[in-house]
């Protein structure tokens, strides 16, 4: 008899936050692969992927580059529902050196990337991490 093979909920969304960080780490456009095309914010505020793309553009667009960023990740979690949708996190903290006209600022602080399961893809719905607001 052949085992089916069960998916991995907690790596898959683990692997996207990495994705995502390191991303972040080298300024990269290819972060807005692991976003969602909406954004669901407290007081259940919802904004597009475009204006969160927007802002991460204009936070990059400011410095020179970042160097030296680490993270340690904490915590995941994640909960299924019953028709294939769910909700889940990571959270840990990440630090990196922020250089702006050759001067160093570090930016460090605790993060949560919150995601959302949808159509068999985790993707990132809401974004607190170091050096980033909406």
């Amino acid at each position: 008899m052949q085992e089916t093979p069960t998916f991995n909920h907690q790596a898959d969304i683990v692997n996207s936050a990495i994705r995502f960080i390191n991303s972040w780490f080298k300024q990269s456009k290819t972060i807005t692969n692991e976003l969602n095309d909406f954004f669901i914010l407290p007081g259940n505020k919802i904004i597009g992927k475009d204006v969160v793309i927007g802002r991460l553009k204009g936070i990059f667009g400011q410095s020179d580059e970042y160097v030296g960023g680490r993270y340690d990740i904490i915590d995941v979690n994640f909960e299924l529902f019953d028709d294939g949708k769910g909700m889940g996190f990571v959270e840990g903290v990440a630090g990196y050196r922020d250089v702006i006209q050759k001067q160093l600022k570090i930016i460090s602080g605790p993060f949560k990337l919150y995601f959302a399961l949808c159509n068999g893809s985790w993707k990132i719905v809401n974004i607190e991490f170091p050096g980033f607001s909406y």
